[in-house]
């Protein structure tokens, strides 16, 4: 008697669980990557909801840039590109700008992405992005005159951000800076180890 009903509440708790509304669409449409082959296994999100993540990624840098030089834009929209730790931040650095007694200087990051997607989490509402940087430049201006001040030329590099998805806003967000990793000496190729920096993994991967 005790396994039938413990079959009843087994099917109960999956019928349940199937029957769930999900908070966003592609929760049931992850496909599992490695199975079975415990910390590199992982969850992959379908071609369009990759794209949505790198249009968002892209769409929040090309923002910052143009923050650089407007202070008042970066407090309005913060809320629309940033969530979690890395809104914090932001917050913190705008307030020690704001509040700095010396003169007011803006600097410009431009770069060329290539850029990978990887990680999502089981619900579909967190993912990594993975940032290869070239290219990259610094241009720092008077805030107020416009006037260049210094440009300086970064060595290439790569960045890994954990991103969150806004079901209320329809929009992908940078919530957190997980690793920062030069280039090797003389190339432009970055290896990046993402695996000790994941959420842990279904009980079945271990």
């Amino acid at each position: 008697m005790i396994p039938v009903l413990l079959f009843v509440f087994g099917a109960l708790l999956i019928i349940l669980w199937l029957s769930a509304p999900r908070a966003v669409s592609w929760a049931n449409e992850l496909v599992r990557l490695n199975p079975g082959a415990g910390n590199r296994a992982e969850w992959m999100a379908p071609p369009e909801v990759v794209r949505a993540v790198k249009r968002d990624y892209l769409a929040t840098q090309s923002w910052l840039a143009e923050c650089s030089n407007n202070w008042g834009l970066l407090a309005a929209e913060l809320d629309r590109h940033a969530a979690g730790a890395y809104h914090q931040r932001q917050r913190l650095a705008l307030a020690q700008l704001v509040q700095s007694p010396g003169p007011r200087l803006s600097a410009a990051f431009t770069a060329s992405h290539r850029l990978g997607v990887r990680h999502f989490s089981s619900d579909g509402l967190n993912c990594l992005v993975i940032d290869h940087q070239s290219e990259r430049r610094v241009t720092t201006t008077g805030y107020w005159t416009g006037r260049v001040i210094h440009r300086q030329r970064l060595p290439d590099g790569a960045l890994v951000y954990g991103m969150v998805f806004d079901p209320k806003e329809e929009h992908w967000k940078i919530e957190r800076l997980v690793q920062r990793l030069p280039a090797a000496p003389g190339t432009t190729a970055v290896a990046v180890a993402v695996a000790a920096a994941l959420p842990a993994v279904s009980g079945r991967d271990n």
